[in-house]
């Protein structure tokens, strides 16, 4: 009896020796290691989803192979297909996996049983009309890989330097605007060359008045990397922010940060080391990374829904000691609620990337100076898509605030 006893035991340890190597492996590829794949577009995805049926008014997706996307989500969207793309608006109906979507513009063609993907990547150009991002009537590319504030805004930049402690790190800057300069500061594997969201954002910024500094920073490509060898989440790329922040100031005196997804970590370990409302006028947020640890749950439940919970905090305790982090040092959510920079902070309740309930906790706890603006059926980074003249107008009005 004890003999089988120890069998078993030795079973289950080794079983969860298994998986604490095996998941905390996925937490550093998916959220620690700062190597990613070189590809040259932005925003491709797989051909996962059926054009069920097409007509002058709507179209009808089967999206059984979609886990999630934004063709699920309400908003405005792209769908590309290998012969052509369509703009879609208001979902009319959806049952099981059928969706059906309002058709708002079509270039090329697209017929039943086309496969098809869906992006976020949409933007409308100064004639009004909606642009899809990475098709064949648009690449957004200035040249292969590469993407620029002209290529995709149409607006006039310079490339500039700021420093650090680590080193010098390129950024674009664009020319036009005296209210302010907004330094968008991006997410996870990003490049500066690449951030088709803040060059998108650019434009609607440079309607109301401000510059954009679009910024590289440790473990960029091409650029020093952090000496730990894994992305910090801002225990560390704060001093770069704060770099960023001194080099924008040498152009104007009203400085705003905005972060996205992974770069809201940064911006507030700034607020936690730094935080001084005389270099920065205000902080916008888009679905940002404010706890890293608590978007690895969301992710893992969503990706992984047999898996009981608690075994999150094992396999938090392995990576910890396997790679070397400290996640409780990721954790700014205090600094941001008690900072008294004004925030204006935008989420969607079906991120599945970036938990809600983190932005939810912040506006609960923090009762002046913060604007949150909740969507309803909007996912990760995709505010815009839901309501383009909403948000444009929230940008607006929070900036006015600002003078």
């Amino acid at each position: 009896m004890k003999k089988l006893i120890y069998i078993l035991l030795s079973f289950v340890f080794i079983v969860l020796g298994a998986g604490g190597w095996y998941f905390s492996g996925l937490i550093y590829e998916g959220g620690l290691n700062p190597e990613f794949p070189d590809t040259d577009e932005i925003g491709t995805a797989e051909d996962r989803i059926l054009v069920s049926s097409i007509d002058e008014n709507t179209i009808t997706l089967n999206v059984e192979e979609e886990l999630w996307g934004v063709l699920l989500e309400k908003g405005i969207y792209g769908v590309r297909g290998q012969n052509g793309d369509a703009v879609v608006g208001e979902i009319i109906s959806s049952q099981n996996n059928i969706v059906k979507r309002e058709l708002i513009k079509l270039t090329g063609t697209l017929v039943p049983g086309d496969k098809v993907n869906g992006t976020n990547l949409v933007t409308i150009d100064e004639a009004g009309s909606y642009r899809i991002l990475g098709t064949s009537s648009w690449s957004g590319q200035a040249s292969e890989g590469v993407y620029t504030p002209e290529s995709v805004s149409n607006l006039d930049y310079e490339i500039i330097s700021y420093t650090s402690n680590l080193g010098e790190f390129p950024s674009y800057l664009t020319t036009e605007g005296d209210k302010g300069i907004v330094i968008f500061v991006h997410g996870f594997r990003g490049d500066y060359s690449r951030e088709v969201f803040a060059l998108m954002r650019s434009g609607d910024l440079n309607d109301l008045g401000y510059r954009s500094m679009i910024i590289s920073y440790r473990n960029d490509r091409g650029v020093p990397k952090d000496p730990s060898g894994i992305y910090q989440y801002g225990t560390t790329e704060w001093n770069d922010i704060d770099g960023a922040i001194n080099e924008a100031l040498k152009y104007t005196d009203k400085v705003i940060l905005f972060g996205t997804s992974g770069g809201g970590g940064p911006i507030s370990s700034w607020l936690e080391n730094v935080g001084d409302k005389n270099k920065v006028s205000g902080i916008i947020y888009e679905a940002p990374v404010i706890s890293f640890w608590e978007s690895v749950e969301v992710n893992g439940g969503a990706r992984f829904p047999w898996l009981p919970t608690q075994l999150f905090s094992y396999f938090k305790l392995v990576t910890e000691i396997r790679y070397g982090v400290d996640f409780s040092a990721m954790d700014f959510r205090e600094a941001v609620i008690e900072s008294d920079i004004p925030v204006l902070l935008f989420h969607g309740d079906d991120d599945e990337w970036v938990p809600v309930e983190m932005s939810d906790y912040i506006a609960s706890m923090r009762s002046t100076n913060l604007t949150y603006v909740r969507y309803e059926n909007v996912g990760h980074v995709t505010s815009w898509n839901a309501d383009p003249a909403r948000y444009v107008k929230e940008l607006s009005t929070f900036l006015d605030s600002l003078d």
